[in-house]
Order: structure tokens, then C-alpha cells, then sequence
């Protein structure tokens, strides 16, 4: 089963991309900050990071160019997905190695569907 690790320090967003994802399949872990969120990744190595910008103990871009920056977890996709919706910010996020980049609020089926084109079906 492919694994997705949900980085943001807004629970309930946390909690509902987490269940939307195990409804769709997906095996899921969560993080409630950076710092943790690219520990757990370490620890895991999901298929696949969703990742939030502006948090308070790790920016996202941080968390994003030290993931890109680790050999093993070269495999990992990394989804941002934040409420900044500038293109400086995404034109950042891909530099940095960002995979996708879904602004909020978005729809769980325009979500469902960005999960499954970088990492496929869960199954």
C-alpha cells in the first residue's frame, strides 16, 4: 500500500485529507509541523509528502529543499499545498523540487487526483 504523509499544523486539515486519503486507499501518516513532518518522512519514506507552506516551526520551502536535499528520500513526491496561491510562490516551490502544488481551498476531488497522477493508485 502506498503511504502519504499529510505536513500541516491545521488539524482539521490534517484530519480531513487523512481521512479522505484512507477512504480513496491510501495508507496515511500525519505531522503537525515541519521539523516533524521531515522526520517522519525519514522514518517512513511515504510515496508521497502533502506539505503546507507557512508553518511555525519549519516553512514548508524549508521542509521541501532539505527533503530534496536528502539521498534517501529521493523517491518521496512532494505536494504543496498552501493558501499562497502567488506564482513567485509557485515558481519556488517547483525550484525547489516540489512535484504539485494545489493552492487551498481546493477540492477533495481536484486533491484525489493530484495524489493518484504523481503517485498513482493506492493500490
Amino acid at each position: 500500500m502506498k503511504t502519504v504523509l499529510v505536513v500541516d499544523d491545521d488539524k482539521m486539515i490534517v484530519e480531513f485529507l487523512s481521512e479522505s486519503l484512507k477512504k480513496a486507499g491510501y495508507e496515511v501518516a500525519t505531522a503537525y509541523g515541519g521539523k516533524d513532518g521531515y522526520a517522519q518522512a525519514v522514518r517512513l519514506k511515504p510515496a508521497l509528502m502533502v506539505l503546507d507552506l507557512m508553518m511555525p516551526d519549519m516553512h514548508g520551502f524549508d521542509v521541501c529543499q532539505t527533503v530534496r536535499a536528502d539521498r534517501s528520500l529521493n523517491s518521496m513526491k512532494v505536494l504543496i499545498s498552501s493558501a499562497k496561491g502567488y506564482e513567485v510562490d509557485k515558481k519556488a516551490a517547483k525550484r525547489l523540487g516540489a512535484d504539485g502544488y494545489l493552492n487551498k481551498p481546493f477540492s477533495i476531488e481536484a486533491f484525489l487526483g493530484e495524489v493518484e497522477r504523481l503517485i498513482g493508485k493506492p493500490q
